[in-house]
């Protein structure tokens, strides 16, 4: 039996390419014969899912304010006047019901979740602590066994992380395979406790209306500009990393070891670190990266890649561009989270106090 998710209903009662609004909210488009902007209904040419694609709050609760939106789903659209209609009923005040002590009491839940976590099987070498120089003339990965990249979401992750240009100035082309394999990492994390932990907590502080799986795809995997069209997506920033003069992003520690195994990556120093308990650890440190400099940059270590985006996740949708209070191990911290373009991932990365 064929299934068809809302989203295909809305194209396909919008007709052909290019008459469905979504992508299209808010623009001036003298070529399509219906519109997606605030003054459609005026000339009566409005596209057929206009309403349910540009005046709604499905999927956008908490979201920072986006000029190309005729109506905005956050906290502050009640003193400009320019909520969605559905605001009230669909977000029940954007998020704003979500306690320091309810992030803290989510983020331990997932932690304590994590089953795939293979920090024990780690053997790190931290050397010289500093901000200056290189003060490690060893790598800092010094045993990482097969097992501990062949788990059921670490073996994914890596498939995917293989699919992009550092470069910030090429475009990234995504081919049947990379997207196959996009898919296949998306499902083995939407498998686990950890995301059905995440989905379930987002879904009742009513950050979440549709499914988990749709929501990451959008906002960790959509394509954007930094210097060039397509050049970057959230997935790339935080879990790969660019290069755009320094390196940008590279907050995973699954690609660093890669990397830095393969003999394109030097480890320089450490500067601040946090054990979580026997599953994981915080690492803030400096490295280079062919050829290209990161001066101060933060990573879990030994967590399971649907721990870092399930907290990232909960953290931009709960705490855009903020930081985020986060409980793992009973140890305390923040995760910074940055928005772009309005409700896709810039950067999310552990800040270390």
């Amino acid at each position: 039996m064929i299934t068809t998710t809302p989203l295909v209903l809305l194209l396909l009662s919008a007709g052909a390419l290019g008459q469905s609004c979504v992508g299209r909210c808010g623009v001036n488009d003298g070529v399509s014969s219906c519109q997606c902007n605030s003054v459609c209904s005026n000339f009566g040419d409005c596209c057929g899912d206009y309403e349910a694609v540009c005046l709604s709050c499905k999927d956008r609760c908490g979201e920072s304010y986006l000029h190309s939106k005729p109506c905005q789903c956050n906290d502050k659209c009640g003193s400009y006047s320019n909520c969605c209609k559905d605001y009230d009923e669909v977000c029940g005040g954007g998020g704003q019901g979500v306690t320091d002590d309810d992030l803290h009491t989510i983020t331990e839940e997932m932690f304590t979740a994590d089953v795939n976590s293979v920090y024990d099987q780690l053997t790190l070498d931290y050397q010289g602590k500093g901000n200056s120089g290189d003060l490690a003339p060893g790598p800092l990965f010094v045993s990482v066994p097969e097992s501990a990249l062949s788990g059921p979401t670490i073996a994914p992750l890596m498939k995917v992380q293989d699919n992009y240009i550092p470069s910030v100035s090429q475009a990234e082309e995504q081919d049947a395979t990379e997207i196959a394999e996009q898919n296949a990492f998306l499902d083995a994390i939407m498998n686990t406790e950890v995301m059905k932990l995440a989905e379930t907590f987002l879904h009742s502080k009513n950050l979440l209306t549709g499914s988990l799986r749709d929501k990451l795809d959008e906002m960790w995997f959509t394509l954007y500009k930094r210097k060039h069209d397509q050049s970057s997506s959230g997935f790339e920033h935080v879990f790969v990393g660019e290069q755009d003069g320094d390196v940008s992003g590279f907050h995973n520690w699954v690609n660093f070891q890669k990397e830095e195994a393969e003999g394109d990556l030097n480890y320089f120093s450490w500067m601040d670190s946090k054990k979580l308990g026997t599953k994981g650890e915080l690492l803030m440190n400096r490295y280079n990266w062919e050829g290209h400099m990161k001066n101060i940059g933060s990573m879990f270590i030994g967590t399971s890649p649907e721990l870092e985006m399930a907290t990232y996740t909960v953290c931009f949708l709960a705490r855009p561009n903020s930081l985020c209070p986060v409980q793992m191990s009973n140890e305390q911290f923040h995760v910074q989270t940055w928005t772009i373009f309005g409700n896709l991932v810039g950067s999310a990365y552990p800040d270390i106090p």
